[in-house]
């Protein structure tokens, strides 16, 4: 039995790539399907983290090359994605995991500020999902992971683009799922919850809002990246070749109360 589940997880031989790969969720996910055997793809802009994770990776035995790229620059990120095909033979698997949030009040938004929430949070996702599934569709094969968040299920104050932009995430999961499946392409999401990282050390530094937020948690802690690595390697592996258009929510219960 353990050698059945060992290869249904495994992940060797195949390709990902991980789009905000540096730090964070992207980081923990990359670990993560470099330990079930992945050669990892890590993107960053941030080209001191990225080198970090892939020496960290690389430590631990794994597979990984660092690739900078900027979210915000479109035809650099799908450029990259042909070039890491190139390098590597094949792209089986992407986790598309590039973001940031613009936090403030729906009254302060300016037109600047959508744009810049929108072309990286929705538009790169999805330009860089097609990106890897025109390679996939002629590989006969692959799995889109896309991050989406708990805001795509609730709302956000002084989030509101963040959160229309990761609804967007939701229903594009759903749509690819569908016209990509005769392809052979899988395409699901992972909504993640209040996760403790770099990006929202600002909202768990405020006592008021972080004691808020652990009260909606029934499991009491706030998520690590290491969280997502089970749910990953689920997704990217052929453990889940029968599931297509699914979000799995990974935020410690609060959706169910």
């Amino acid at each position: 039995m353990n050698g059945y589940l060992e290869s249904l997880f495994s992940l060797k031989g195949q390709v990902a790539i991980v789009t905000g790969g540096g730090r964070g969720l992207g980081k923990g996910m990359a670990i993560a399907l470099a330990g079930a055997g992945a050669d990892v793809a890590l993107i960053s802009r941030t080209a001191d983290e990225l080198d970090a994770a892939v020496r960290e990776i690389r430590q631990a035995g794994g597979r990984a090359d660092a690739y900078t790229g900027d979210a915000f620059k479109l035809e650099e990120m799908t450029a990259l994605i042909r070039t890491i095909h190139s390098a590597k033979g094949r792209v089986d698997i992407l986790v598309n995991n590039a973001g940031f949030a613009v936090r403030k009040p729906a009254l302060d938004f300016t037109p600047d500020d959508w744009e810049r929430q929108v072309d990286v949070n929705l538009k790169a996702a999805y330009f860089i999902a097609q990106a890897a599934g025109k390679i996939m569709k002629d590989q006969g094969r692959g799995k889109i992971i896309n991050i989406g968040s708990l805001t795509s299920y609730i709302g956000l104050q002084n989030g509101s683009v963040y959160g229309i932009t990761r609804g967007g995430i939701l229903s594009m999961t759903r749509s690819l799922a569908i016209e990509w499946a005769k392809d052979r392409i899988n395409v699901n999401a992972i909504a993640p919850g209040y996760f403790h990282t770099k990006q929202t050390a600002p909202v768990f530094a405020d006592e008021k809002r972080r004691e808020w937020i652990m009260s909606r948690i029934p499991l009491g802690r706030s998520g690590l990246p290491e969280d997502l690595a089970g749910a990953a390697v689920f997704l990217a592996s052929q453990a889940s070749d029968y599931i297509t258009g699914q979000i799995v929510i990974v935020d410690g219960g609060w959706l169910a109360g």
